[in-house]
């Protein structure tokens, strides 16, 4: 038994951290710290369906809990069935939101930890404040404080581990894009149409590194980002590899590239638990606070704005110069000194 204040920490431990797969991978580093506090505690994960593969390649994390997206009733209680059939004596809620409070609540859990905020306080028993202006701003960072209310020191965090994705299985079809070199690995999209570069640039970028005899393998799951992978894949020294893919075939895609092209989304941070060179465009939102969690290898292209950071809901320009804005030459010119 570990003691953590008056609280006597000798049970399993359950995370919840259900969306996005960039928030998923912030809470890495939180694992890490967690584990090393408490070596002997089972760690559980909960996380959407549609997320689990990512939550499995979390080092640290000894069973994944996967709920529906959309969850009714019977979910809900199945749900709690299953945590209350588990020997689970503190659950760290790292999102605090509706959908995650609900669950925590009705999971039963002895120690409860969340986020303090104006209408979902009921449901933990310790509370911590969302910001501290005191600390640095970053997301990870942000995450990590939840641990506080276990004793857990936050002010230093760990990089990410590694995690070495030649050990996946490679599917036929992107075995022969593995050994295309020297390749980039562009990603078309973004999380939504603020932080989309558009297509005109992906299409000036990709014809630019073709001249120069550079590989490109463009990826992305949404059916515009498969839409602008058909159109583009017919470009010299191209190839397309958008639709779904896995978390573990994204990570092989980008394991020995020479770089990592994309906007502030789930797919970078998946990146960058890599070792690849990043080169990562950010618009309405700041990379001082959901920029990749790495010292080396990162190049942030952004325009400096007043506007920024933003809502993400409206543009006052109409045009969204911060992403809009950002030339090819400039991304270019970043992606060049990886290629050797």
């Amino acid at each position: 038994m570990t003691s953590v204040g008056s609280e006597i920490f000798d049970a399993d431990a359950l995370f919840i951290r259900l969306r996005l797969l960039g928030d998923i991978v912030f809470t890495i580093p939180a694992v890490q710290l967690f584990k090393e506090r408490f070596p002997g505690t089972r760690l559980h994960y909960v996380v959407e369906e549609r997320f689990r593969d990512v939550a499995e390649l979390i080092p640290g994390v000894d069973h994944v809990i996967a709920v529906p997206r959309r969850r009714g009733i019977a979910a809900i209680l199945a749900f709690r069935k299953q945590v209350r059939s588990l020997r689970i004596g503190t659950i760290v809620d790292f999102h605090s939101g509706p959908a995650s409070a609900l669950l925590t609540r009705v999971s039963g859990v002895p120690l409860r930890i969340g986020y303090r905020t104006p209408n979902r306080n009921w449901a933990y028993n310790k509370l911590v404040e969302r910001f501290d202006p005191s600390r640095p701003a970053h997301s990870v960072h942000n995450q990590a404080r939840l641990l506080e209310a276990l004793g857990v020191d936050a002010c230093s965090l760990p990089q990410y581990p590694f995690i070495d994705p030649r050990t996946f299985p490679v599917s036929p079809r992107l075995a022969p894009l593995l050994q295309l070199q020297p390749r980039v690995v562009l990603h078309l999209g973004a999380g939504n149409r603020f932080r989309d570069w558009g297509e005109d640039h992906f299409s000036a970028l990709v014809q630019r590194l073709g001249a120069q005899k550079v590989h490109v393998v463009l990826f992305g799951g949404t059916p515009e980002e498969a839409a602008r992978g058909a159109k583009l894949g017919g470009h010299p020294y191209v190839h397309d590899a958008s639709g779904r893919l896995s978390a573990k075939e994204i990570l092989s895609l980008v394991i020995g590239a020479a770089a990592y092209v994309g906007a502030d989304s789930g797919p970078l941070h998946l990146a960058s638990l890599t070792a690849t060179p990043l080169v990562a465009l950010y618009g309405p939102n700041l990379a001082e606070v959901s920029g990749p969690w790495r010292r080396e290898g990162v190049v942030i292209v952004q325009m400096e704005m007043a506007c920024r950071p933003c809502s993400q809901r409206s543009c006052k320009y109409g045009t969204i110069p911060c992403m809009r804005n950002i030339s090819t030459d400039r991304v270019y010119e970043a992606v060049s000194q990886f290629i050797h």
